[in-house]
């Protein structure tokens, strides 16, 4: 039997005192995500516990340093063309296996996709060194490598989120072999348009060498700064919201999964960063063929495989204006651009992408990929 309301806001206000010790304690330590502190009041309050993230059963395939290859096998495969997530280096790649029924992989597979993602781990001292040229030329491509091999088919779908569309893209332009369609999602292509943060990592604001020299890799506490500032009254607004919807388990559930995968950044890679923020950001590089990877451009214009751009609508991290000139900076003649009305996150997370995204893409790409032989 469940607890009544009054009965679940009863037990809530007589962790008063623990909440206020744990809120000093937040305080004392500066976080920047307040969940492992607040969580269990929530927990207490609502009776919903905190739910299983990346439910979807998946098998490693590859590992090297802290980069892992999973595999999501089809429970019935239809299409010999395997899918590979590329994710962004900033969080965690399980926002794609997000919770059961609201899972993008999960959903993939469903379809009769045989699906991979790159897991990037947690960046340690090995990984402070690693450049672009390791990072597409050997992790990427390697990554490629063994998706075809155990998939037995030829070439892929790269599908490539956020910073991990970027990082596609420039893939791509190097190394075309094998990539027969590229999904790119909330993907930063011209970095003159990413308002706040185009701003704050403008050279005359933010010396990029000095953090690296001194950390290494990029903590995490620097990174997440960044998305506090850009949108600070949101941070504590939402757990207000979680209060005032306390007897919806449903919205719990969501608010609690979103608030640990939140709570789960990793620091990001020196010297991968250190390029980054240089060639992107600070002098937009990227879209007009000029930054260098292993001593080669990576020139947008050689891709010539088909071309699926999502871009989210009230994206406020990839600012749609960053992702609307890809199609006139690669030479596909199959290039198409679909907009859906949802966040950054959204596209892989939210109530609306099991109906309005997921399908819309899945088609895109099943019209494009080889079927199973009989």
């Amino acid at each position: 039997m469940t607890a009544s309301t009054p009965q679940r806001l009863r037990s809530f206000v007589t962790g008063q005192v623990e909440l206020t010790r744990a809120v000093a304690h937040a305080l004392k330590s500066r976080p920047f995500n307040p969940y492992p502190y607040l969580k269990p009041f929530i927990e207490r309050a609502s009776g919903v516990r905190e739910p299983p993230i990346s439910a979807t059963p998946h098998t490693v395939v590859y590992t090297r340093g802290s980069m892992r290859l999973l595999r999501y096998a089809a429970p019935r495969r239809r299409h010999r063309t395997p899918i590979l997530f590329v994710y962004s280096l900033i969080n965690r790649w399980y926002i794609l296996d997000f919770l059961p029924g609201r899972s993008l992989i999960e959903h993939l597979t469903r379809e009769g996709y045989d699906v991979y993602a790159i897991d990037w781990g947690v960046p340690g001292q090995d990984e402070e060194r690693l450049t672009w040229d390791d990072l597409l030329g050997g992790l990427i491509q390697t990554a490629v490598r063994w998706t075809l091999r155990v998939s037995k088919s030829r070439d892929l779908t790269l599908y490539g989120y956020c910073m991990g569309g970027t990082m596609a893209l420039a893939y791509t332009s190097l190394y075309p072999e094998g990539v027969r369609n590229l999904v790119a999602q909330a993907t930063p292509v011209d970095f003159s348009k990413g308002g706040l943060y185009t701003l704050w990592t403008s050279a005359n604001h933010f010396d990029v060498d000095s953090l690296v020299d001194a950390y290494g890799n990029v903590p995490t506490p620097v990174l997440e700064s960044g998305f506090l500032m850009a949108a600070p009254v949101q941070r504590l607004t939402r757990w207000l919201e979680v209060c005032r919807r306390i007897d919806d388990p449903e919205f719990v559930t969501t608010f609690l999964a979103m608030e640990r995968w939140g709570a789960d950044p990793v620091p990001f890679p020196g010297e991968v960063y250190r390029q980054y923020i240089k060639d992107c950001y600070q002098q937009n590089l990227f879209p007009q063929g000029l930054m260098e990877v292993g001593g080669e451009r990576v020139d947008l214009r050689r891709i010539q495989c088909a071309i699926l751009n999502v871009i989210a609508e009230h994206d406020t991290i990839a600012l749609p204006a960053m992702s609307e000139p890809l199609p006139s900076l690669v030479s596909s003649k199959d290039c198409e651009t679909r907009r859906y009305p949802v966040g950054h996150i959204g596209l892989s997370a939210s109530s609306k992408g099991a109906t309005k995204v997921w399908p819309s893409i899945s088609a895109w790409i099943g019209a494009r990929s080889k079927p199973m032989e009989p």
